[in-house]
Formats: structure tokens, C-alpha cells, sequence
């Protein structure tokens, strides 16, 4: 089992934010949530592990680093998140200094053979040249996501294309949350999107002559829509859709915001 396959993107966080080690387990432990696999063990349980671990013995080591980790009952996998808090929080490392990157590992109960691998890989790519503070130089979560697995395997090129592209089609009908929409795009590495100006198809027609006064008849009209387009890698929908759910609640429910993903049959050109 590598690296690359049990760091989660969706639990990379280069903004990560906490007072103190207890606050910082709480947070870690509801930002591993965003792992939607393991829905099924609660925020609760993974900060009961993770503090149980602590109380034992601090994982803050050396060089702002600190590696919290844990076996927890019910989860099927492992999973590994990566938060970085650029002015550091007293974590009680073993040198007196502030933690700034935090890797948590979490996984099955009973699989200490795996954990102790995956807990020697991720302290092998802390001590590369240049690793942490290439880490604290990270701005999105794309790029600190990929920077920690060029760490893990230099051959792993930037802006992995790992896994295949999917047209993600967003209708924004509350176009105050474009801004948010822009930023999330960016946290995810969204370079491109096609944006245009919709309108509600009640609008539509009732600018028809055939239709006047049969739809809209009070004459006023909504501020229409935009819809986005964008093309994504289908690795990265599930972590992006919940980063929207995050801000804007279930999309199910919420009327400013739907979201559409459908295959690429075909494509040419740059």
C-alpha cells in the first residue's frame, strides 16, 4: 500500500486552523469526515482514537511536524490527511516548537503491520530536502496534495492525470456564491471554466409574443443564472461537491446551486 493511494484530497487543508492540540484534534478529526467512505464512524470516535494515541505519548516531533495517528473499530480502510497551520500550534513536541504539519493516519483496527508501513512512508517523505517547507509554501489543496506525493515519488508529475476527465456542468441561480465557487475552483486546481448567462425558460417565453402574459404575468423577472462548465478529473468530484455541501448545505435541498457530471465520449484539441 502506498502513499498515493490513502492520502485523501479532500482531507488536505494548507488553512488549517486551531488554538491549541485539543481544538486541533477536534478539527482534524471532523475534517477527516470529508472522506465520504467513512461517513459511518463519527467525528466523535476518530477524536476519542487520535486523543487516546495522544495521552500515550505526543506525536509532535521535531521541525514542526507532528504525525497523529491511530487504529480505529469499524473502519474498513486507511485514510490520510494533511493540515498545515503556517503559524504553528503548541502540540507538545518533543523540541518545545510549534506544530505546523500535521499528517493524521487513521485505519482498521487490528492492520498495525500496514499502519506501521504507512507511518515510516510519511516520516521518510518528511525528511526529504526541501519537503517541509516546499509543504508550507502550499496554498490550495490540489497543490499541497500533490506536493506531498512528489515527496513520495519523484515521478509522479504535477497536476496528476491520474484517473479520467468527466464534464462537470454547475447551474448557479444564487450568483452571490460565485465568489465561493470561484475560490473552491481554485482550492481544487480548476485552471479553466466556461461560464454563460441563463435564463429561466418562464422568462424565456414570457418574452414571446405567443406567450406574453401567460407566464410571469405580474412582468417581473428573476436576475437569471449562470451555468459553468468545467472539465474535471473524476477523482476529484466527489472531494469538490462535498466542499460545495460544506459551505452551501445538501444540495438537495439548497435552490442557488445544482450540479450535473457526464462522461467525455470524445475530444480533440488543446
Amino acid at each position: 500500500m502506498g502513499i498515493e493511494t490513502v492520502l485523501k484530497l479532500e482531507c488536505c487543508e494548507p488553512n488549517f486552523k486551531a488554538k491549541n492540540k485539543d481544538e486541533a484534534l477536534h478539527n482534524i478529526s471532523k475534517l477527516l469526515k470529508r472522506y465520504t467512505p467513512i461517513s459511518k464512524i463519527s467525528d466523535d470516535e476518530i477524536y476519542k482514537a487520535l486523543k487516546k494515541r495522544e495521552d500515550a505519548s505526543s506525536t509532535g516531533f521535531e521541525n514542526g511536524i507532528a504525525i497523529p495517528h491511530s487504529q480505529i473499530e469499524g473502519l474498513s480502510e486507511f485514510v490520510i490527511g494533511l493540515f498545515i497551520n503556517k503559524n504553528g500550534i503548541d502540540f507538545y513536541a518533543i523540541d518545545k516548537r510549534k506544530t505546523k504539519i500535521f499528517v493524521v493516519i487513521i485505519g482498521p483496527s487490528g492492520a498495525k503491520g500496514e499502519h506501521l508501513k504507512l507511518l515510516a512512508q510519511t516520516s521518510r517523505i518528511l525528511k526529504e530536502p526541501n519537503a517541509i517547507a516546499n509543504l508550507l509554501n502550499q496554498s490550495t489543496k490540489i497543490g499541497l496534495y500533490e506536493e506531498f506525493l512528489r515527496n513520495a515519488n519523484p515521478n509522479i508529475p504535477k497536476k496528476s492525470k491520474k484517473g479520467k476527465n468527466k464534464l462537470m456542468i454547475l447551474t448557479v441561480r444564487d450568483l452571490d456564491i460565485l465568489q465561493d465557487i470561484s475560490e473552491i475552483f481554485i482550492e481544487y486546481g480548476v485552471e479553466e471554466a466556461t461560464s454563460i448567462n441563463s435564463e429561466e425558460m418562464e422568462n424565456v417565453l414570457a418574452k414571446t409574443p405567443l406567450f406574453f402574459g401567460f407566464f410571469n404575468f405580474t412582468g417581473s423577472q428573476d436576475g437569471g443564472s449562470k451555468t459553468i462548465f468545467i472539465k474535471i478529473n473524476e477523482d476529484h468530484i466527489q472531494p469538490l461537491i462535498n466542499e460545495f455541501e460544506e459551505i452551501f448545505g445538501d444540495l438537495n435541498s439548497y435552490s442557488g446551486l445544482s450540479v450535473m457530471v457526464l462522461n467525455i465520449d470524445y475530444e480533440i484539441g488543446v
